[in-house]
Order: C-alpha cells, then structure tokens, then sequence
C-alpha cells in the first residue's frame, strides 16, 4: 500500500449530486476537500433521473409542506444561478370528471405550490386550450387543466458544473477510486482505503472527516441508518422518444390507464420523455440499472392518452435508461411511490453519512451535511459567497456564437469555460451535431479537461449523445474515434477495446430489453 497522502479536512466518498453538492459546500468554506467515485462522475443516479428539478407537486397533496418548500426553494435558486443548464418548463395537470383531486382543491394545492416557491405562475385552462396543445390528448372525461411550472436539466452535466466550480475553490476530485474501507483509531474514524478501479492500486487518505454520500451504497461500508431505519433502492425507467413524432411542447401528467398512477411524458434536448416507473430494485448495484420488459410496456400504455391517434411502440424508441433512487424507510413500507423523499444524516465519530433525499434539494443536503460535519473541523477558513455558482460577468454576446440561446446553454453547461471552449474549436466543430444539441467542440473540450477514461464517460456523461442518438450514437462515432485518438493518445487497440465495452453498455443498460414470452 501507498504511503498515507497529506491529510485533508473533507474527504467526500461518491460523485453523484450529493457529494458534488458536499464537495462544493466545503470548498466555499475553505476547507481542503477531496471527492472519491468508484466509477465515474455521475455515474449512478445521478446521470439517468428524471431531469426534473422541481417541488414535487404529489409531496405537496400528501401533506409534506417541509419538503416542498425546501425544494422549491432550491429550484428557484438553480433557475437563477444557472440559466441554460436548468431551465424553466410549462407543466399542465389534466383534471377529469369525477376523479380525485376535484377542481377547488385542485386550485388550492397549485395556489399553497406557488406561494411556497414565492412565484404566481400558475392558472387553469378549459379543455379546448389543453388540446390546443396537446392535440392527440384523449378528451374523453376531460374537466380542463392547471398550468403550473417547474424546471428540467441535463442532470449529468449538472454534477460536472458543481464539480468545476467546487475545483476552481481548491477542491479536487478523482473518478474510479473506490473507497473500499474506513481508517479508524482511537475510536473514530481517521481516513478512508481507496483502490484505483483500473489498476488495482490503493492508497490511504486521512481526513479530519470523512462524508459518506453514495446514496443507495450507503449502507455498503457499515454505516447503516440509525432509529430502525434502512435504505431501500427503487429504481425509476425512461423511454426517449423521436419529438417529431410524438411531441410534447410542455410537460404533463397522465393518469396510468392500470393503476391510476401519474406519469410525466415532457420535452427534454429535442427529444420526448416518458416517465417514470418505481419499483423496488432487488439487482446488484454493481451493476447499472436497466428497463425490463414489464416496464417497457407499461410506460407505452401511460402514453396513449396522449397519442391516441398513433400510440408510440416498441420501435419508435430511441432509448431508455434506469436509475437507482436511495429512499430512507422504516418498517415495511409497502407502496414505493408512497415513501418519502426526504433525506437523512447520521454521524459517529469522524464520518458522516447522508442518503435519500433528491436531485433539487442537494444543496440543502450538504448544508446539513456540513452542519454534522462541522464538530469534526475547525472553524471554517473562510466563507465564500453563499451561491452554488459563481456570477459569470459573462454575457450570451461574449461566448462567440451568433445564436443567443446556443451561447447561453454553453454557459450554462460550462460557466466560465465555455468563451474558451468555443475559441479552441476547430472549423465546423460548432455545428450541432443532428439530433442533438452538442457539438464536437463539446468533446473536444471534455477529452481535454474533464478526466475521461473510458468511452462512455464521454458518450453517457460528458455529453449525452449515446442517449439521445439511435442506437448510442453509431452515426457519430467515427468523428468521436478521430478526437479520442488525438487527445487520449488511443491507438486502435485501444480504441477497439474502448468500442467493445460502450457497445456493451448500450446493449444492457440503455436499449431495448427482450420482449418477455
């Protein structure tokens, strides 16, 4: 084993939302912060969500006002810390004759939603406008609707930006290093064993605390939940469909024909989403989630409704993807859509450890993190401004491309870099590459400065270009190839390796599963 490396205040072990959250919180502070992922950056839940950031409008009906506010909140606060990477979306609730919720609650739950987000932005619409807007709607029970809003992201992207600004505070950040002990002396833990995933190596890393923010592994390194309670794993499908054929200008919420369960199908870069299912996941966690067959189906049923003319099918799916939530429960907790969302922190002596909680509220998560961690610390070195990003002084104008709304997305996926990225592309790089809105000066620009190991990191998560292209993006990889072999120095061993295990993960984990017989 390596020598212990100098110690550190603030090791965070997991580089989803959460610890990226923990990570930029303590590096506001001052303090000298390392974050640890196993795989990649965003690897798990937090690159194959929903892309919603929102309230959590079903949070609100079941009476958790505490929840709701916080994380409404925080969308308030993302909408205006970074414009171009969350954005704000029209939702509509359609109402139906004699079914719950009945027209006046309706409008008092939308009322009691806005006025905890501090904004008035919604209204009810009759049933004419509705289908104005979603002309394949079924209207058959149709009351009208209520329009409200929330916000979508590109949720992998979202964790890249928190890292760079947590790094450019002094923090630093490794990917495939696995934490795979906690160091403990005198009664409380000192530091943490991590292992390089692709060579083996390991090394010991001393911390004054360590912060345990795996999410659904948190309970993998004997730091169980305290009080009874446990991590239950649920995992959430998507299906990615072709917007031209099945488009949805705004998000909605349909009533499951089945079980009556609500579903989302929304706009999200150019493409249709249907979502989400929620079910208890019994598979390994080694293992990235993948759609069954069951589910395949059952989010193509929730779709009819509203392309009732031409419901979509088995062949008009581009992709899918599946995620892991971490929910906290107690006892049985029978119903998975019922259980809460509400995050939990626990501590002994030197590690804290967080888990549930979801996408929105992960910067209230680390302040309550960092309020645990705070026994374990001296007192912070200092205080950043109190923003997750930094105000940029840059305008749409000065990113150099003409179209203002390209320029301000760039910002929002790149924040101060994205001036630099578009001067160090090369002729025709900038073009959006079709079905998408990235462009080649994109990757260009991650391969150079967002340590890309393997090819799915720049594929799944750098950019999101295996989703949102038929069959992982085939058509583009020959370009890929050429700047992979440029910047990482790939020969065509590698190369060939590299293709291997990409196309294998698009086979498992973001395609079709077989129709079950």
């Amino acid at each position: 084993m390596a020598r212990p490396e100098v110690n550190w205040d603030v090791v965070v072990v997991g580089g989803g939302i959460t610890g990226a959250g923990i990570l930029r919180e303590a590096a506001r502070r001052g303090y000298r912060s390392l974050l640890v992922e196993q795989k990649d950056f965003c690897w798990g839940t937090s690159s194959r969500s929903s892309k919603m950031v929102h309230g959590g409008l079903r949070y609100l009906a079941a009476g958790n006002l505490r929840l709701t506010h916080a994380a409404l909140r925080e969308r308030e606060r993302l909408l205006r810390e970074a414009p171009g990477l969350v954005t704000r979306l029209p939702y509509y609730y359609p109402l139906y004759l004699g079914q719950f919720p009945p027209r006046i609650a309706a409008a008092a739950l939308f009322w009691l939603y806005d006025r905890l987000a501090g904004v008035d932005d919604h209204r009810r619409i009759d049933t004419a406008s509705l289908r104005g807007i979603f002309p394949g709607l079924d209207p058959s029970g149709l009351n009208g609707a209520y329009r409200y809003s929330d916000a979508v992201t590109d949720d992998a992207r979202l964790v890249l930006r928190i890292l760079h600004e947590a790094v450019a505070d002094g923090a630093a950040v490794r990917n495939y290093s696995r934490a795979t002990e906690w160091v403990r002396a005198d009664g409380r833990v000192t530091g943490v064993i991590v292992r390089d995933s692709d060579t083996g190596q390991t090394r010991e890393l001393r911390a004054r605390v360590v912060i345990n923010a795996t999410g659904a592994w948190a309970d993998r390194l004997q730091t169980e939940p305290p009080d009874g309670l446990r991590i239950r794993p649920q995992r959430g499908s998507h299906l990615l469909l072709d917007a031209r054929a099945f488009p949805a200008p705004a998000a909605i919420f349909l009533r499951h024909p089945d079980d009556g369960r609500r579903i989302f199908v929304y706009p999200w870069e150019g493409r249709t989403i249907i979502g989400t299912t929620d079910i208890q996941h019994a598979d390994d966690l080694e293992s990235a989630a993948s759609i069954t067959s069951a589910e395949l189906d059952y989010l193509l049923r929730a779709a009819r409704p509203l392309f009732s003319e031409r419901p979509p099918g088995r062949a008009d799916v581009i992709s899918t993807w599946s995620g892991v939530r971490p929910i906290i429960v107690s006892g049985k907790s029978a119903n998975p859509s019922g259980a809460s969302r509400e995050h939990r922190v626990w501590s002994e002596p030197g590690l804290v450890s967080c888990s549930g909680g979801k996408l929105t509220t992960f910067s209230h998560m680390a302040r309550d993190v960092m309020a645990q961690a705070s026994a374990f610390l001296p007192p912070a070195p200092a205080r950043g401004e109190n923003r997750i990003f930094r105000q940029l002084g840059l305008s749409p104008q000065e990113v150099g491309v003409a179209d203002r709304e390209r320029a301000q997305c760039l910002l929002g996926r790149y924040g101060a870099a994205a001036p630099g990225l578009v001067a160090d592309s090369k002729p025709g790089e900038l073009d959006p590459i079709a079905g998408s809105t990235t462009c080649l000066a994109e990757l260009r620009w991650s391969l150079n400065c967002e340590t890309v190991v393997h090819l799915d990191d720049l594929m799944l998560r750098r950019s999101r270009l295996g989703v949102l292209l038929p069959a992982g993006g085939e058509a583009v990889i020959g370009r890929v190839k050429s700047l992979a072999q440029e910047l990482l120095d790939w020969d065509d061993a590698a190369w060939s390796r590299e293709l291997r295990r990409y196309r294998d993960i698009i086979a498992r984990h973001y395609s079709l599963p077989a129709a079950e017989v």
